[in-house]
Protein backbone atom coordinates (compact mmCIF):
# COMPACT_ATOMS: atom_id res chain seq x y z
CA UNK A 1 0.00 0.00 0.00
CA UNK A 2 2.95 2.84 0.53
CA UNK A 3 4.78 1.80 -2.26
CA UNK A 4 1.29 2.60 -4.38
CA UNK A 5 1.21 5.82 -2.26
CA UNK A 6 4.78 7.01 -2.89
CA UNK A 7 4.20 6.05 -6.93
CA UNK A 8 1.10 7.92 -6.99
CA UNK A 9 3.30 11.00 -5.26
CA UNK A 10 6.00 10.77 -7.77
CA UNK A 11 3.85 10.82 -10.68
CA UNK A 12 1.77 14.60 -9.58
CA UNK A 13 5.61 15.70 -9.35
CA UNK A 14 5.82 14.56 -12.75
CA UNK A 15 2.92 15.67 -14.22
CA UNK A 16 3.47 19.00 -12.54
CA UNK A 17 7.18 19.35 -13.91
CA UNK A 18 5.81 19.00 -17.34
CA UNK A 19 3.23 21.51 -16.87
CA UNK A 20 5.91 23.74 -15.80
CA UNK A 21 7.96 22.55 -18.88
CA UNK A 22 5.09 23.54 -21.09
CA UNK A 23 4.35 26.79 -19.45
CA UNK A 24 8.12 27.94 -20.05
CA UNK A 25 8.18 26.78 -23.94
CA UNK A 26 4.83 29.07 -24.84
CA UNK A 27 6.68 32.48 -22.50
CA UNK A 28 9.48 31.38 -25.27
CA UNK A 29 7.37 31.55 -28.07
CA UNK A 30 5.58 34.50 -27.26
CA UNK A 31 8.11 36.73 -26.48
CA UNK A 32 10.03 35.46 -29.89
CA UNK A 33 6.26 36.26 -31.23
CA UNK A 34 6.86 39.83 -29.92
CA UNK A 35 10.46 40.80 -30.77
CA UNK A 36 9.78 39.53 -34.51
CA UNK A 37 6.80 42.18 -35.00
CA UNK A 38 8.42 45.00 -33.14
CA UNK A 39 11.34 44.22 -35.64
CA UNK A 40 8.77 44.22 -38.50
CA UNK A 41 7.25 47.57 -37.03
CA UNK A 42 10.38 49.32 -36.60
CA UNK A 43 11.87 48.25 -39.92
CA UNK A 44 8.87 50.77 -41.23
CA UNK A 45 9.21 53.39 -38.60
CA UNK A 46 13.18 53.95 -39.72
CA UNK A 47 14.50 57.12 -40.51
CA UNK A 48 15.48 57.40 -44.29
CA UNK A 49 19.34 57.69 -43.70
CA UNK A 50 18.90 54.27 -42.41
CA UNK A 51 18.86 52.63 -45.53
CA UNK A 52 22.29 54.19 -46.86
CA UNK A 53 23.82 51.83 -44.31
CA UNK A 54 24.21 48.57 -45.98
CA UNK A 55 25.60 49.97 -49.20
CA UNK A 56 28.13 52.30 -47.03
CA UNK A 57 29.25 48.87 -45.36
CA UNK A 58 29.34 47.59 -48.82
CA UNK A 59 31.81 49.89 -50.25
CA UNK A 60 33.54 50.30 -47.53
CA UNK A 61 34.63 46.74 -47.73
CA UNK A 62 35.15 46.79 -51.32
CA UNK A 63 37.55 49.97 -51.17
CA UNK A 64 39.59 47.76 -48.83
CA UNK A 65 39.67 44.41 -50.88
CA UNK A 66 41.32 47.04 -53.68
CA UNK A 67 43.26 49.18 -51.62
CA UNK A 68 45.17 45.73 -50.61
CA UNK A 69 45.57 44.45 -54.26
CA UNK A 70 47.04 48.29 -55.35
CA UNK A 71 50.35 47.82 -57.32
CA UNK A 72 50.17 44.03 -57.93
CA UNK A 73 49.31 41.88 -60.74
CA UNK A 74 46.31 40.71 -59.17
CA UNK A 75 44.67 44.31 -59.21
CA UNK A 76 42.26 44.17 -61.90
CA UNK A 77 41.23 40.58 -61.06
CA UNK A 78 40.35 42.08 -57.15
CA UNK A 79 38.91 45.10 -59.47
CA UNK A 80 36.47 42.62 -61.31
CA UNK A 81 35.85 40.30 -58.47
CA UNK A 82 34.98 43.27 -56.46
CA UNK A 83 32.68 45.12 -59.53
CA UNK A 84 30.31 41.46 -59.71
CA UNK A 85 30.72 40.83 -55.69
CA UNK A 86 29.40 44.05 -54.62
CA UNK A 87 27.47 44.84 -57.85
CA UNK A 88 29.36 48.33 -58.09
CA UNK A 89 30.61 50.13 -60.56
CA UNK A 90 34.32 51.44 -60.65
CA UNK A 91 36.28 54.52 -61.85
CA UNK A 92 39.70 55.30 -61.67
CA UNK A 93 41.67 58.06 -62.71
CA UNK A 94 45.55 58.65 -62.37
CA UNK A 95 47.28 61.36 -60.52
CA UNK A 96 47.48 63.49 -63.57
CA UNK A 97 43.68 63.31 -63.74
CA UNK A 98 43.72 60.80 -66.63
CA UNK A 99 40.78 58.89 -66.98
CA UNK A 100 42.12 55.14 -67.31
CA UNK A 101 39.46 52.81 -66.09
CA UNK A 102 35.73 52.26 -66.33
CA UNK A 103 33.30 49.36 -65.33
CA UNK A 104 31.25 50.21 -68.53
CA UNK A 105 34.17 49.39 -70.44
CA UNK A 106 33.36 45.77 -72.03
CA UNK A 107 36.94 46.29 -74.32
CA UNK A 108 38.86 46.89 -70.56
CA UNK A 109 42.37 45.34 -70.39
CA UNK A 110 44.75 44.24 -67.30
CA UNK A 111 46.02 47.53 -65.77
CA UNK A 112 49.71 47.52 -65.24
CA UNK A 113 51.52 47.39 -61.97
CA UNK A 114 52.14 51.11 -62.28
CA UNK A 115 49.32 52.91 -62.72
CA UNK A 116 50.59 56.07 -64.42
CA UNK A 117 51.65 54.02 -67.58
CA UNK A 118 48.15 53.29 -68.28
CA UNK A 119 46.07 53.71 -71.04
CA UNK A 120 43.04 56.88 -71.20
CA UNK A 121 39.91 55.55 -71.42
CA UNK A 122 37.00 57.10 -73.93
CA UNK A 123 34.65 59.60 -71.64
CA UNK A 124 31.49 58.25 -72.79
CA UNK A 125 32.30 55.33 -70.38
CA UNK A 126 31.81 57.41 -67.68
CA UNK A 127 29.19 58.14 -66.02
CA UNK A 128 27.43 61.38 -65.80
CA UNK A 129 25.97 62.78 -62.76
CA UNK A 130 25.56 65.63 -60.66
CA UNK A 131 26.91 65.72 -56.86
CA UNK A 132 24.99 66.47 -54.14
CA UNK A 133 27.41 66.92 -51.75
CA UNK A 134 29.88 69.13 -53.33
CA UNK A 135 33.23 67.39 -56.15
CA UNK A 136 36.29 65.72 -55.05
CA UNK A 137 39.38 66.73 -55.57
CA UNK A 138 41.80 65.43 -52.54
CA UNK A 139 41.53 64.28 -49.53
CA UNK A 140 40.86 60.78 -47.46
CA UNK A 141 38.18 58.34 -48.55
CA UNK A 142 34.72 59.24 -47.85
CA UNK A 143 30.99 58.95 -48.96
CA UNK A 144 29.05 61.19 -51.03
CA UNK A 145 25.62 60.66 -53.19
CA UNK A 146 25.10 61.73 -56.41
CA UNK A 147 22.26 61.76 -58.82
CA UNK A 148 22.55 60.59 -62.16
CA UNK A 149 20.32 61.84 -65.17
CA UNK A 150 18.99 58.51 -67.09
CA UNK A 151 15.77 59.85 -69.19
CA UNK A 152 14.67 62.23 -66.84
CA UNK A 153 15.13 59.31 -64.07
CA UNK A 154 17.28 60.63 -61.21
CA UNK A 155 18.99 57.62 -59.84
CA UNK A 156 20.80 57.80 -56.38
CA UNK A 157 24.22 56.42 -55.96
CA UNK A 158 26.47 56.27 -53.03
CA UNK A 159 30.16 56.93 -54.11
CA UNK A 160 33.11 56.03 -51.97
CA UNK A 161 35.90 58.02 -53.43
CA UNK A 162 39.82 57.09 -52.18
CA UNK A 163 43.31 58.39 -53.53
CA UNK A 164 45.73 55.78 -53.56
CA UNK A 165 49.74 56.40 -52.39
CA UNK A 166 50.73 57.14 -56.10
CA UNK A 167 48.04 60.41 -56.56
CA UNK A 168 45.44 58.01 -58.43
CA UNK A 169 41.84 58.25 -57.71
CA UNK A 170 39.31 55.57 -57.58
CA UNK A 171 35.51 56.13 -56.94
CA UNK A 172 33.46 53.19 -56.25
CA UNK A 173 29.96 53.50 -56.70
CA UNK A 174 26.67 51.30 -55.77
CA UNK A 175 23.04 52.28 -56.84
CA UNK A 176 21.52 52.81 -53.73
CA UNK A 177 17.67 51.87 -54.80
CA UNK A 178 19.15 48.34 -56.20
CA UNK A 179 20.42 47.33 -52.81
CA UNK A 180 17.53 48.63 -51.07
CA UNK A 181 15.43 46.17 -53.62
CA UNK A 182 17.44 43.44 -52.64
CA UNK A 183 16.20 43.45 -48.85
CA UNK A 184 20.02 42.96 -47.50
CA UNK A 185 19.44 46.00 -45.83
CA UNK A 186 15.96 44.74 -43.88
CA UNK A 187 18.09 41.65 -43.12
CA UNK A 188 20.86 43.69 -41.15
CA UNK A 189 18.33 45.59 -39.17
CA UNK A 190 16.60 42.85 -38.74
CA UNK A 191 19.68 41.16 -37.62
CA UNK A 192 20.50 43.22 -35.09
CA UNK A 193 17.17 43.30 -33.17
CA UNK A 194 16.81 39.42 -33.84
CA UNK A 195 20.15 38.66 -32.11
CA UNK A 196 19.12 41.02 -29.22
CA UNK A 197 16.40 38.79 -28.85
CA UNK A 198 18.13 35.68 -29.14
CA UNK A 199 20.37 36.87 -26.54
CA UNK A 200 17.51 36.84 -23.97
CA UNK A 201 15.77 33.95 -24.99
CA UNK A 202 19.09 32.10 -24.75
CA UNK A 203 19.94 33.63 -21.00
CA UNK A 204 15.93 32.11 -20.47
CA UNK A 205 16.61 28.88 -21.83
CA UNK A 206 19.63 28.44 -20.55
CA UNK A 207 18.90 29.25 -17.18
CA UNK A 208 15.80 26.52 -17.21
CA UNK A 209 17.57 23.84 -19.41
CA UNK A 210 20.71 23.99 -16.69
CA UNK A 211 18.45 22.37 -14.50
CA UNK A 212 18.84 19.65 -16.80
CA UNK A 213 22.16 19.39 -18.40
CA UNK A 214 24.07 19.30 -15.36
CA UNK A 215 22.73 16.14 -14.19
CA UNK A 216 22.93 14.67 -17.10
CA UNK A 217 26.78 15.85 -17.58
CA UNK A 218 26.87 14.26 -14.48
CA UNK A 219 25.77 11.42 -14.95
CA UNK A 220 27.94 11.37 -18.43
CA UNK A 221 30.75 11.80 -16.34
CA UNK A 222 30.32 8.98 -14.09
CA UNK A 223 28.32 6.10 -16.23
CA UNK A 224 32.66 6.81 -18.05
CA UNK A 225 33.96 6.06 -15.05
CA UNK A 226 32.09 3.05 -14.59
CA UNK A 227 32.51 2.25 -17.73
CA UNK A 228 36.43 2.35 -16.86
CA UNK A 229 35.47 -0.24 -13.72
CA UNK A 230 35.78 3.20 -11.82
CA UNK A 231 32.31 3.04 -9.05
CA UNK A 232 33.55 4.94 -6.62
CA UNK A 233 31.55 8.15 -7.25
CA UNK A 234 27.42 7.97 -6.99
CA UNK A 235 24.66 10.53 -8.75
CA UNK A 236 23.58 12.87 -6.71
CA UNK A 237 19.71 13.55 -6.09
CA UNK A 238 18.32 16.20 -8.34
CA UNK A 239 15.36 18.84 -8.34
CA UNK A 240 13.87 16.80 -11.05
CA UNK A 241 12.28 13.91 -10.35
CA UNK A 242 12.77 11.95 -13.55
CA UNK A 243 16.48 12.64 -13.39
CA UNK A 244 16.65 11.35 -9.71
CA UNK A 245 14.88 8.22 -10.84
CA UNK A 246 17.57 7.63 -13.50
CA UNK A 247 19.96 8.73 -11.15
CA UNK A 248 19.12 5.91 -8.17
CA UNK A 249 18.70 3.23 -11.14
CA UNK A 250 22.30 4.12 -11.84
CA UNK A 251 23.70 4.41 -8.49
CA UNK A 252 22.11 0.59 -7.78
CA UNK A 253 23.37 -0.45 -11.36
CA UNK A 254 27.09 0.74 -10.10
CA UNK A 255 26.70 -1.24 -6.53
CA UNK A 256 25.78 -4.54 -8.33
CA UNK A 257 28.47 -3.80 -11.18
CA UNK A 258 31.14 -2.97 -8.25
CA UNK A 259 30.41 -6.21 -6.22
CA UNK A 260 29.93 -8.81 -9.11
CA UNK A 261 33.52 -7.55 -10.20
CA UNK A 262 34.82 -7.33 -6.82
CA UNK A 263 33.82 -10.93 -6.20
CA UNK A 264 35.07 -11.79 -9.94
CA UNK A 265 38.25 -10.10 -9.22
CA UNK A 266 38.41 -12.27 -5.92
CA UNK A 267 37.53 -15.66 -7.07
CA UNK A 268 40.13 -14.44 -9.98
CA UNK A 269 42.95 -13.65 -7.86
CA UNK A 270 42.22 -17.15 -6.40
CA UNK A 271 42.45 -19.50 -9.19
CA UNK A 272 45.46 -17.68 -10.06
CA UNK A 273 47.25 -18.45 -7.16
CA UNK A 274 45.74 -21.86 -6.86
CA UNK A 275 46.83 -22.20 -10.57
CA UNK A 276 50.51 -21.22 -9.45
CA UNK A 277 50.51 -22.77 -6.30
CA UNK A 278 49.75 -26.15 -8.68
CA UNK A 279 52.05 -25.62 -11.05
CA UNK A 280 55.01 -24.56 -7.91
CA UNK A 281 54.00 -28.18 -6.37
CA UNK A 282 53.94 -29.92 -9.93
CA UNK A 283 57.31 -28.43 -10.51
CA UNK A 284 59.12 -29.11 -7.62
CA UNK A 285 57.99 -32.41 -7.46
CA UNK A 286 59.66 -33.21 -10.97
CA UNK A 287 62.52 -31.59 -9.13
CA UNK A 288 62.59 -33.98 -6.13
CA UNK A 289 61.45 -37.04 -8.03
CA UNK A 290 64.48 -36.22 -10.76
CA UNK A 291 67.05 -35.38 -8.07
CA UNK A 292 66.31 -38.06 -6.22
CA UNK A 293 66.29 -40.72 -9.10
CA UNK A 294 69.48 -39.27 -10.19
CA UNK A 295 71.16 -39.23 -6.51
CA UNK A 296 70.30 -42.46 -5.53
CA UNK A 297 71.69 -44.24 -7.69
CA UNK A 298 75.00 -44.75 -6.76
CA UNK A 299 74.12 -44.88 -2.58
CA UNK A 300 71.84 -47.33 -3.76
CA UNK A 301 74.18 -49.84 -6.03
CA UNK A 302 76.55 -48.85 -2.66
CA UNK A 303 74.30 -50.47 -0.58
CA UNK A 304 73.13 -53.56 -2.59
CA UNK A 305 77.26 -54.15 -3.49
CA UNK A 306 77.94 -53.95 0.56
CA UNK A 307 75.10 -56.09 1.15
CA UNK A 308 75.67 -58.86 -0.91
CA UNK A 309 79.30 -58.50 -0.14
CA UNK A 310 78.35 -58.77 3.66
CA UNK A 311 76.45 -61.42 3.32
CA UNK A 312 78.87 -63.57 1.61
CA UNK A 313 81.68 -62.91 3.66
CA UNK A 314 79.06 -64.00 6.78
CA UNK A 315 78.37 -67.37 4.88
CA UNK A 316 82.11 -67.79 4.82
CA UNK A 317 82.34 -67.00 8.92
CA UNK A 318 84.57 -63.65 8.22
CA UNK A 319 82.34 -61.84 10.87
CA UNK A 320 85.05 -58.79 10.93
CA UNK A 321 84.52 -57.78 6.79
CA UNK A 322 80.76 -58.41 7.26
CA UNK A 323 80.58 -55.71 9.79
CA UNK A 324 82.78 -53.20 8.22
CA UNK A 325 80.47 -53.65 5.08
CA UNK A 326 77.59 -53.21 7.39
CA UNK A 327 78.96 -49.76 8.88
CA UNK A 328 79.49 -49.15 4.90
CA UNK A 329 75.75 -49.41 4.42
CA UNK A 330 74.43 -48.08 7.56
CA UNK A 331 76.98 -44.45 6.41
CA UNK A 332 75.06 -44.14 2.95
CA UNK A 333 71.62 -45.20 4.42
CA UNK A 334 72.83 -41.80 6.69
CA UNK A 335 73.79 -39.68 3.92
CA UNK A 336 71.24 -40.67 1.69
CA UNK A 337 68.72 -40.01 4.57
CA UNK A 338 70.59 -36.30 5.04
CA UNK A 339 70.26 -35.69 1.22
CA UNK A 340 66.12 -36.60 0.86
CA UNK A 341 65.71 -34.28 4.44
CA UNK A 342 67.81 -31.63 2.18
CA UNK A 343 65.48 -31.96 -0.67
CA UNK A 344 62.11 -32.22 1.38
CA UNK A 345 63.48 -28.46 2.79
CA UNK A 346 63.37 -27.06 -0.67
CA UNK A 347 60.38 -28.18 -1.28
CA UNK A 348 58.90 -26.79 1.74
CA UNK A 349 59.88 -23.84 1.55
CA UNK A 350 59.01 -23.19 -2.12
CA UNK A 351 56.06 -24.48 -2.09
CA UNK A 352 54.60 -22.14 0.27
CA UNK A 353 53.55 -24.99 3.08
CA UNK A 354 55.75 -22.98 5.25
CA UNK A 355 55.59 -19.44 6.76
CA UNK A 356 58.28 -17.67 7.97
CA UNK A 357 57.83 -16.77 12.01
CA UNK A 358 59.43 -13.96 11.94
CA UNK A 359 61.05 -12.43 15.23
CA UNK A 360 63.82 -9.47 15.92
CA UNK A 361 67.81 -11.03 16.44
CA UNK A 362 70.88 -9.40 16.56
CA UNK A 363 73.26 -10.19 13.35
CA UNK A 364 76.71 -9.72 15.12
CA UNK A 365 75.40 -12.80 17.43
CA UNK A 366 73.94 -14.87 14.55
CA UNK A 367 77.59 -15.01 13.08
CA UNK A 368 79.63 -15.15 16.89
CA UNK A 369 77.27 -18.47 17.46
CA UNK A 370 78.31 -20.20 14.58
CA UNK A 371 81.89 -19.28 14.92
CA UNK A 372 81.18 -20.36 18.94
CA UNK A 373 79.80 -24.06 17.81
CA UNK A 374 82.78 -24.95 14.92
CA UNK A 375 85.20 -23.42 16.42
CA UNK A 376 87.43 -27.03 17.11
CA UNK A 377 86.82 -27.65 13.19
CA UNK A 378 87.95 -23.57 12.92
CA UNK A 379 90.78 -24.48 15.04
CA UNK A 380 91.87 -27.91 13.19
CA UNK A 381 91.74 -26.38 9.72
CA UNK A 382 94.22 -23.13 10.77
CA UNK A 383 91.42 -20.99 9.56
CA UNK A 384 91.27 -17.36 10.78
CA UNK A 385 87.21 -15.78 11.84
CA UNK A 386 86.79 -12.00 11.60
CA UNK A 387 83.03 -10.76 12.81
CA UNK A 388 83.13 -7.36 12.10
CA UNK A 389 79.16 -6.66 11.90
CA UNK A 390 78.12 -3.45 13.76
CA UNK A 391 76.47 -5.12 17.07
CA UNK A 392 73.70 -2.40 16.61
CA UNK A 393 73.18 -3.91 13.78
CA UNK A 394 69.34 -5.58 14.58
CA UNK A 395 67.45 -7.65 11.74
CA UNK A 396 64.00 -9.20 11.15
CA UNK A 397 62.76 -12.55 9.85
CA UNK A 398 62.83 -16.16 10.94
CA UNK A 399 65.99 -16.58 12.81
CA UNK A 400 66.29 -20.69 12.54
CA UNK A 401 66.29 -21.11 8.69
CA UNK A 402 67.80 -17.36 8.43
CA UNK A 403 70.79 -19.21 10.35
CA UNK A 404 70.90 -22.26 7.96
CA UNK A 405 71.80 -19.55 5.48
CA UNK A 406 74.54 -18.64 6.93
CA UNK A 407 75.39 -22.11 7.85
CA UNK A 408 75.53 -23.21 4.36
CA UNK A 409 77.72 -19.72 3.73
CA UNK A 410 80.14 -20.56 6.26
CA UNK A 411 79.98 -24.47 5.71
CA UNK A 412 81.03 -23.28 1.91
CA UNK A 413 83.83 -21.21 3.24
CA UNK A 414 85.43 -23.29 5.75
CA UNK A 415 85.76 -26.37 2.82
CA UNK A 416 86.69 -23.78 0.11
CA UNK A 417 88.88 -21.56 2.68
CA UNK A 418 93.30 -21.08 1.49
CA UNK A 419 95.84 -19.55 1.37
CA UNK A 420 95.83 -16.69 4.50
CA UNK A 421 92.48 -19.33 5.32
CA UNK A 422 90.98 -16.25 6.44
CA UNK A 423 86.86 -16.29 6.73
CA UNK A 424 85.48 -12.35 7.28
CA UNK A 425 81.77 -11.74 8.01
CA UNK A 426 80.43 -8.00 7.84
CA UNK A 427 77.40 -6.53 6.93
CA UNK A 428 76.13 -3.10 5.88
CA UNK A 429 73.21 -0.28 5.96
CA UNK A 430 71.48 -0.29 2.71
CA UNK A 431 68.05 1.09 3.95
CA UNK A 432 65.26 -0.70 5.25
CA UNK A 433 67.73 -3.94 5.71
CA UNK A 434 71.03 -4.98 5.69
CA UNK A 435 73.29 -6.94 3.81
CA UNK A 436 75.30 -9.48 5.18
CA UNK A 437 78.66 -11.00 3.99
CA UNK A 438 80.71 -13.96 4.28
CA UNK A 439 84.21 -13.64 2.57
CA UNK A 440 86.47 -16.49 2.38
CA UNK A 441 90.54 -16.13 0.85
CA UNK A 442 90.85 -19.32 -1.85
CA UNK A 443 90.02 -20.04 -5.31
CA UNK A 444 87.44 -18.02 -7.39
CA UNK A 445 84.52 -19.36 -8.59
CA UNK A 446 84.74 -19.78 -12.91
CA UNK A 447 82.53 -17.24 -15.35
CA UNK A 448 80.63 -20.25 -16.35
CA UNK A 449 79.50 -21.77 -12.59
CA UNK A 450 78.83 -18.64 -10.81
CA UNK A 451 74.68 -18.33 -12.13
CA UNK A 452 74.54 -22.30 -11.99
CA UNK A 453 75.60 -22.87 -8.23
CA UNK A 454 71.97 -21.94 -6.58
CA UNK A 455 70.81 -25.02 -8.82
CA UNK A 456 69.91 -28.10 -7.24
CA UNK A 457 72.71 -31.01 -7.13
CA UNK A 458 74.93 -28.36 -9.21
CA UNK A 459 78.72 -28.77 -7.80
CA UNK A 460 81.28 -25.97 -8.81
CA UNK A 461 84.29 -28.22 -7.73
CA UNK A 462 83.88 -31.38 -8.88
CA UNK A 463 86.86 -32.79 -6.78
CA UNK A 464 84.87 -32.76 -4.02
CA UNK A 465 83.50 -36.27 -3.45
CA UNK A 466 80.61 -37.97 -1.89
CA UNK A 467 82.60 -39.43 1.28
CA UNK A 468 82.15 -35.44 2.29
CA UNK A 469 78.78 -35.41 2.81
CA UNK A 470 78.39 -32.65 -0.17
CA UNK A 471 75.12 -32.87 -2.48
CA UNK A 472 75.51 -29.83 -4.53
CA UNK A 473 71.82 -28.59 -2.29
CA UNK A 474 73.13 -26.25 0.29
CA UNK A 475 73.22 -22.66 -1.95
CA UNK A 476 69.74 -24.37 -3.64
CA UNK A 477 68.12 -23.80 0.28
CA UNK A 478 69.85 -20.59 0.54
CA UNK A 479 67.69 -19.48 -2.29
CA UNK A 480 64.59 -21.08 -1.50
CA UNK A 481 64.70 -19.76 1.77
CA UNK A 482 65.93 -16.01 0.44
CA UNK A 483 63.04 -16.50 -1.82
CA UNK A 484 60.66 -17.07 1.26
CA UNK A 485 61.60 -14.06 2.74
CA UNK A 486 61.53 -12.16 -0.49
CA UNK A 487 65.12 -10.62 -0.38
CA UNK A 488 68.15 -10.91 -2.83
CA UNK A 489 71.11 -12.97 -2.24
CA UNK A 490 74.61 -13.48 -4.56
CA UNK A 491 77.82 -14.33 -4.65
CA UNK A 492 80.91 -11.96 -5.91
CA UNK A 493 84.24 -12.74 -7.03
CA UNK A 494 86.95 -10.38 -5.10
CA UNK A 495 90.84 -10.34 -5.70
CA UNK A 496 92.07 -12.68 -3.37
CA UNK A 497 88.77 -15.42 -2.68
CA UNK A 498 84.61 -14.97 -2.95
CA UNK A 499 82.35 -13.26 -1.12
CA UNK A 500 78.45 -14.45 -0.68
CA UNK A 501 76.13 -12.42 0.32
CA UNK A 502 72.02 -12.16 1.71
CA UNK A 503 69.81 -9.24 2.49
CA UNK A 504 67.94 -9.16 5.67
CA UNK A 505 65.11 -7.20 6.89
CA UNK A 506 65.86 -4.42 9.02
CA UNK A 507 63.84 -4.45 12.87
CA UNK A 508 60.48 -3.17 12.82
CA UNK A 509 59.87 0.45 14.52
CA UNK A 510 58.00 0.08 17.48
Amino acid sequence: MRKNKNASVKNKKIKRQRKITARLMSSIALIFFIVISVITVAYYLLPGWVYYLNPAVRLYFAVDEINSAYGTEEFTNVLRDVEKGYDSNIEIYSADGRFIYSSLNSDKTALPTDLSKADTVDNKYKLTYKTTEGDVSSGNRGFLIKVYDSGNIDVDFLVCYFHFDGGERIEVCMQVSQVISTTKIDFIVAFCFLMTALFIGFIAITIYLYRFSKPIDNMCKITDRMSKLDFSEKCPPTKLTEMTQLSESINTMSDALDNALTDLEQRNKKLLQDIENEKTIDNLRQTFISGISHELKTPIAIIQGYAEGAKMFYEAGNSETAAQYCDIIAEESVRMNNMVMKLLEITKYDSGAYEPQREDFSLNELVSDWYDRNSSILREKGITTVNSIDESFIGNGDKIILASVLNNYLSNAVVHVSGEKKIICSAEDIGDKYRLFVFNTGERIAAKDIDKIWTSFYRADKSLSRSQGRFGLGLAIVASIQRLHGEQYGVTNKENGVEFWFDIKKQKKS
